[in-house]
């Protein structure tokens, strides 16, 4: 009788059946296995076990499993069910789905140590075997086998000996703790807590759910420095003495480093950190840690959701209204969602906690299909924070103390800086110029791959594109108008200008403005890493930096005392772009970064730059009145037909011609109106049209937007689509479920 097993192998939609040899007899689901596949081999996951069957009933020849890639389960059978799920939902192989949520495995690291087992010195033992065994006598405890190396000459062949002779013990043992952060917790994130009567009835609510092992889903809705975090450690503290395990999603990586800093202070060292920013080894000792339950706390970004925390007690989705919990390739997941589906699977409540929730999350506790927590923060930092808008339409350019600070800004800037305190300055675009025109055409330099413009960066002198990071050095181009167009009487060809900025350019006008003031920049161009990125926050708490400027890495969750001021160069970036949730997104940023103006002693200052003073988005952060924007917007969107009142559905063709793409999706347009007649369905179809990017890395973009009350009703549309799609192998399609990005 010979033991079978399925194995899923990355990208194939597929299982395979394989045979357990005798020697591999401990394989089992969840581990990763080397297997050959055609005339090469794969590696794959298990995902069943079969029934044994005698060698002489097998209708053909099933090939046996060459390997264990490693020597540990990489995910529990019980997890199988929620994988399964994300699988179902966002039709893509259950292979992809464990591809994307299992961290590539690190090669196993071990320390050695010596130990003595007989006391009695052999008559026949050199200089150097007495003298280690005299230092191994000497100790208590193990002596490290690479120190002795490092401190004998000769010790490895001497060491050697003695262990044949069974005088002492080398003991391997594997370093799995690489997870665990030794480093000081930052005095800051410090300090005793005392809940205030709000707090303390929001953790009320949840902690019975958390101790009766319920599902439950809860909305905490608390302005900025109402104190969330606080309700967060404090349920971790309680799960944690049930035995339970706790999980906390951000929106990103950059967020990451003070949370834990905060949760360390509180609740110790032995936290799992998983994101794309720790190294290889780090993320699988992490993994494993939480696999083999030396550790119950797994705090990370996106892909934390597939943590295998032990015994889950509690998910906590902070920020839970960021774009980016939703990964935008390969598989298009929403992190926050999949929190929902997770808790519902193990039985656990689950918080999605914001200042400013998503307009799906805050109609889903007007509907009591969340429990809504709120925290007004009456004594907060945002209800001292004073927040004002400034018309850039009323000035002339002449008025600007520079293109792109307005009078008010630059004179609190001042007040800011004389009086000791720091400021934020925010402009959500990278670069030192949006784009460069010529003036006689008024052409803009565009990317080749992308129907966007290149973005100029002073620092090296490039035309970079966003999208493909295709860059080229610019022509000879001016600053101002007047230059260009004194250079344009004496020039033949193009004569090209910058137009548009960046916080390259904020940055220099501020050093223009403030020469005395130290000015620091955090973008993504300044900041690669996470160590990066503690560099930069450092200064900004020793005081160092004085004016921070950024983009929205700078909005988000940081609590640093000393800023007192923070400024939106201009409040209409993003405003404009043909995306439904664009007016969303705006007023999230903006009330975020209104957040991290006085968050110490003093009192805090927003100046909110804008040529649309009007524009809900604006009006209601200048109020701080969430609730207005919120059914303004759900109105809307109902009457529209958009979420959280429909499920949405983005197809998205791309090939290197255009005609190719438009051709496959006006296919598809026929075979989902065919599909929605014979089955009766509630779909809207819109489209094809061209995508508002369309093109993108060389290839042309055509996208058709499906809406439905019915989840399922898309589901079954992908299916049949998908199985057209496998035949036109020339055009790249995106299926992409509940899309947040509509370019």
């Amino acid at each position: 009788m010979k033991s079978q097993v399925n194995v899923v192998i990355p990208p194939l939609a597929d299982a395979f059946t394989y045979e357990v040899p005798e020697n591999l007899s401990g394989v089992s689901v969840g581990d990763l296995v080397e297997v050959p596949f055609g005339k090469r081999k794969a590696n794959g996951f298990v995902v069943e076990r079969l029934p044994s069957v005698s060698k002489e009933s097998a209708k053909f020849t099933i090939k046996q499993i060459i390997n264990r890639v490693t020597n540990k389960p990489c995910f529990h059978h019980s997890q199988l069910s929620f994988f399964s799920w994300v699988a179902d939902y966002y039709n893509e192989p259950l292979a992809n789905v464990l591809d994307t949520a299992i961290p590539a495995p690190a090669p196993q690291k071990f320390v050695r140590y010596v130990s003595l087992i007989n006391d009695e010195i052999p008559a026949r033992a050199g200089r150097l075997q007495r003298a280690l065994l005299a230092e191994l006598q000497s100790s208590n405890t193990p002596l490290s086998y690479s120190n002795l190396l490092s401190k004998y000459k000769g010790a490895g062949a001497a060491l050697k000996r003695l262990e044949e002779q069974k005088i002492i013990n080398i003991i391997s043992e594997e370093i799995n703790d690489h997870y665990i952060n030794h480093e000081p917790v930052p005095s800051w994130a410090k300090g005793a807590v005392c809940l205030n009567e709000e707090q303390n009835k929001a953790l009320s609510l949840v902690l019975p759910k958390v101790t009766a092992r319920q599902f439950s889903p809860f909305l905490l809705h608390g302005v900025t420095g109402s104190g969330k975090t606080e309700i967060y450690i404090e349920l971790i503290q309680q799960a944690i003495k049930e035995d339970l395990g706790a999980l906390v999603v951000v929106p990103e990586i950059a967020l990451t480093p003070q949370l834990v800093d905060r949760f360390r202070a509180r609740l110790g060292d032995n936290i799992a950190v998983l994101h794309s920013g720790v190294n290889r080894r780090t993320r699988w000792d992490s993994w494993n840690a939480l696999m083999e339950k030396r550790c119950r706390i797994a705090i990370g970004a996106r892909s934390g959701i597939f943590a295998p925390v032990p015994n889950l007690g509690l998910i906590v989705v902070d920020e839970e209204h960021d774009h980016s919990f939703k990964q935008s390739d390969g598989l298009r997941y929403n992190a926050r969602d999949l929190a929902i589906v997770r808790a519902r699977l193990e039985e656990c409540p689950v918080i999605l906690g914001s200042a400013t929730p998503s307009l799906e999350s805050y109609q889903n506790s007007i509907a009591k299909k969340y429990k809504k927590l709120t925290l007004s923060g009456n004594n907060s930092f945002a209800s001292r924070t004073s927040i004002s808008v400034v018309d850039l339409n009323a000035y002339k350019p002449w008025e600007m103390p520079s293109t792109h600070v307005s009078p008010p800004l630059a004179t609190r800037l001042k007040t800011t800086l004389e009086a000791n305190q720091q400021a934020f300055i925010l402009y959500n675009r990278r670069g030192f110029a949006s784009y460069l025109q010529d003036i006689h055409s008024q052409e803009v330099l565009s990317c080749p791959n992308c129907s966007v413009t290149y973005t100029y960066h002073q620092r090296n002198n490039l035309l970079v594109c966003h999208h493909c990071g295709t860059n080229t050095p610019p022509p000879l181009f001016y600053s101002t108008k007047q230059e260009a167009k004194l250079a344009a009487e004496e020039a033949s060809g193009p004569t090209y200008i910058l137009r548009g900025a960046g916080t390259e350019r904020i940055s220099d006008e501020l050093a223009s403005l403030f020469p005395d003031a130290k000015i620091d920049r955090l973008d993504r161009d300044t900041v690669q890493d996470i160590k990066q990125y503690r560099e930069t926050l450092s200064r900004i708490r020793s005081g160092e930096t004085q004016i921070l400027v950024g983009t929205q890495m700078i909005a988000k969750g940081h609590d640093l005392p000393g800023v007192t001021l923070v400024g939106v160069i201009d409040c209409d970036v993003g405003l404009h772009m043909p995306d439904f949730r664009a007016s969303e997104r705006v007023f999230h940023l903006l009330t975020q970064a209104s957040g991290r103006a006085g968050r110490g002693k003093e009192k805090g200052q927003v100046v909110l730059q804008t040529r649309s003073p009007n524009h809900l988005s604006i009006s209601t952060t200048r109020t701080q009145d969430y609730r207005s924007f919120a059914h303004f917007e759900l109105q809307n969107r109902k009457k529209l037909g958009y979420p959280p009142f429909t499920k949405l559905l983005r197809i998205v063709a791309s090939a290197s011609q255009s005609e190719e793409a438009l051709q496959l999706l006006t296919h598809f347009r026929a075979l989902a109106n065919d599909f929605k007649s014979t089955r009766n369905l509630d779909l809207e179809i819109l489209g094809p049209v061209p995508a508002p990017l369309e093109k993108l890395k060389t290839l042309w973009r055509w996208h058709i937007v499906v809406k439905s009350p019915s989840s399922s009703a898309l589901n079954r549309l992908v299916k049949l689509l998908r199985e057209y799609k496998s035949t036109k192998k020339r055009v790249r399609v995106t299926f992409d479920t509940d899309p947040q990005d509509m370019l």
